[in-house]
């Protein structure tokens, strides 16, 4: 079974991470927005939804997202930073509370970066050691801006 980090520890992937229109959906599935958007009566009950670069999360004001575990965002390499701003947008516009989960070519390296604008889960190719990816899963002891978790700046925590 495929691992992924998850709040600062390695599990089980429980998800099936479904990336085309022809594989089949079932309850624990993370299928694309766009299909999600164009079949949800007829898919019915999924685990989540996954967010590509370029789609935004304009099309999700008014869906209840409390229905969805996960909600994944791609990044197709780890230089497009528009999963960032997806992940912050889904936390402090759209109130998402469930799990956000980086997918793709992102590098551990980002981890830091990524959990402070809302992603708690992780599921890196299959090419990462994700004992050493872990060493990297933590947030910056001090961080000047506000981010997802604190969104006060430094000057109004003293």
């Amino acid at each position: 079974m495929l691992k992924l980090i998850k709040n600062g520890k390695i599990i089980d992937n429980e998800q099936i991470w479904i990336r085309d229109n022809d594989t089949a959906v079932s309850s624990n599935a993370i299928v694309p927005l766009a299909r999600w958007l164009a079949e949800r009566e007829v898919i019915g009950k999924v685990a989540g939804i996954w967010i590509d670069a370029g789609e935004g999360v304009e099309q999700l004001e008014g869906v209840d997202l409390a229905q969805f575990s996960v909600i994944g965002i791609n990044f197709p390499a780890f230089t497009d930073g528009r999963g960032f701003s997806y992940a912050r947008l889904l936390r402090e516009r759209l109130n998402y509370q469930g799990e956000i989960r980086a997918l793709g070519d992102f590098i551990p390296d980002q981890q830091g970066y990524l959990l402070r604008v809302g992603f708690n889960a992780f599921q890196f190719n299959d090419d990462v050691d994700l004992e050493k990816a872990l060493l990297l899963n933590k947030s910056f002891s001090v961080g000047y801006q506000g981010d997802a978790i604190d969104p006060k700046p430094m000057f109004l925590r003293r």
